[in-house]
C-alpha cells in the first residue's frame, strides 16, 4: 500500500520568510494544529506548530526547567497573551520551526508511519528523498479513518 493514499497534497504550507502572526491566522482558517515550513524553492525545512506559537506566548519563568507553575499571581492574563503576540507577530517562522519532526518518504512503509504516529507525531510531513521537496501532509485521523472503515 502506497503512502499516495494517504497523502494531504492539498495541505497548506508558508515559507521560511512568513511572518508568524501570518502563520497563525494560516493555522486558524484552516483549523490545523501543525504546518509545513519551506523554502522559497518548496524544499521541506521543518514544521511550525500551535505548541511552538504557545511557548512565545508563555512568560519564559514558565518554560524553564523548574520554572513557574502557578501563574495565578500575574494580572491580565489576556493582556499578556496579546502582548506577547504583537511582540512576536512580525518575526519569520523560520527562526521559529521545528525541523527536528521526523519526516517520510513516499516509499517509506506504512507501519513506520503508524510507529511515528505512535510515538506522538500528528502530522507527518512526506518529502522527495531527491529534492527535499514537500509533497505534503500524513495526517494520523485520515489514516485512522481508513483502518476504521470510514
Amino acid at each position: 500500500m502506497s503512502l499516495q493514499e494517504f497523502l494531504r497534497a492539498e495541505t497548506p504550507s508558508v515559507t521560511n520568510t512568513t511572518r508568524i502572526s501570518e502563520v497563525a491566522r494560516v493555522l486558524l482558517d484552516h483549523k490545523l494544529s501543525t504546518l509545513p515550513v519551506v523554502d522559497g524553492d518548496g524544499r521541506y525545512l521543518g514544521i511550525f506548530s500551535m505548541h511552538q506559537l504557545f511557548s512565545m506566548l508563555l512568560p519564559k519563568a514558565v518554560l524553564i526547567e523548574g520554572g513557574i507553575s502557578d501563574l495565578g499571581f500575574l494580572p491580565d492574563p489576556m493582556e499578556i497573551l496579546c502582548e506577547r503576540m504583537r511582540e512576536h507577530g512580525n518575526e519569520n517562522v523560520g527562526h521559529a520551526l521545528n525541523n527536528e519532526v521526523p519526516v517520510v518518504h513516499p516509499d517509506t512503509p506504512l507501519l513506520e508511519v503508524v510507529l511515528l504516529l505512535y510515538r506522538g507525531e500528528n502530522d507527518i510531513p512526506v518529502v522527495d528523498e531527491a529534492n527535499g521537496r514537500l509533497l505534503g501532509m500524513i495526517n494520523g485521523a485520515d489514516l485512522l479513518r481508513r483502518v476504521c472503515g470510514d
